[in-house]
């Protein structure tokens, strides 16, 4: 039987974290991941780089480019997580990436080696509707892997109810119509946007990405939704930029120290 762990997920300010596997060394994976879930993170993001991840900026960019080097693959990530179900981890996750990597790997060889290891969701930001719609759905619903759809303040009411008919783990509502690491700055503008979204009476989740890295942009963004994601503050962290060290690279505690002070930054 298989388990919908995103049902799990408190109905308000729910938190996910997004790191991309092999940044900034390739092997901690599944250690950042145990991490985070004893740091009460909701559920988690794992990226799998791509020489050119358009929807994100200069910092989840420049992770890319560093787990690439370090020779981070799909292959290798899921070697990383061969062993994700069989322990601690029981919080729901997602893989992000791009189109290339999937269909460089084999669309059906992905979802299939995605569901053995017990991933829960797939973001595709660069997938097409009509893509997803033709070519993608099948694979999703025979894994029993959730999609996740982007919406921004442009995408029209037809559009984002077309999405939710689809059932997805959420609903990921962009703080901005740039790329990742801005930020989340909600003016008047973006809380009419958001009202606009919790007004339409949905069955997915609202879930707000990009610019959130802070305590004050989470409760800001999360006054009409259901949660947040960060991403580029953590990558950051995780680099030692924003801790102006790198300690946690050679040492456990420090990074168990990192992980949890950088949460209860947030909220």
């Amino acid at each position: 039987m298989t388990t919908n762990r995103f049902e799990q997920l408190p109905a308000q300010r729910a938190l996910s974290v997004f790191f991309t596997a092999g940044h900034p060394r390739r092997d901690d994976t599944l250690t950042v991941l145990k991490l985070l879930q004893e740091s009460e993170v909701n559920f988690v993001e794992i990226g799998f780089p791509f020489s050119d991840p358009i929807a994100d900026g200069p910092t989840i960019q420049a992770s890319n480019h560093t787990a690439l080097a370090n020779g981070m693959t799909l292959e290798r990530l899921f070697d990383q997580l061969a062993t994700l179900r069989t322990g601690e981890i029981t919080l729901p996750v997602l893989l992000m990436g791009y189109l290339n990597p999937v269909e460089q790997f084999g669309r059906e060889r992905f979802f299939e080696s995605a569901a053995r290891l017990g991933v829960d969701g797939l973001i595709l930001p660069d997938m097409p509707f009509d893509e997803y719609l033709s070519t993608y759905k099948p694979l999703y619903q025979k894994h029993k892997i959730q999609p996740v759809f982007l919406v921004t303040s442009r995408t029209d009411e037809a559009r984002i109810r077309a999405f939710d008919a689809e059932r997805p783990a959420f609903l990921y509502v962009l703080s901005s119509d740039a790329v990742t690491g801005g930020k989340a700055l909600v003016t008047t503008e973006r809380e009419a946007f958001f009202q606009r979204l919790a007004g339409m009476k949905l069955t997915s989740r609202l879930i707000v990405g990009f610019g959130v890295s802070d305590r004050e942009s989470f409760n800001a963004v999360t006054k009409h939704t259901a949660g947040a994601i960060v991403g580029s503050a953590f990558v950051r962290a995780l680099n030692g930029a924003s801790q102006g060290a790198s300690q946690h690279r050679s040492d456990p505690q420090a990074l168990r120290s990192l992980v949890n002070d950088f949460i209860t930054q947030v909220r």
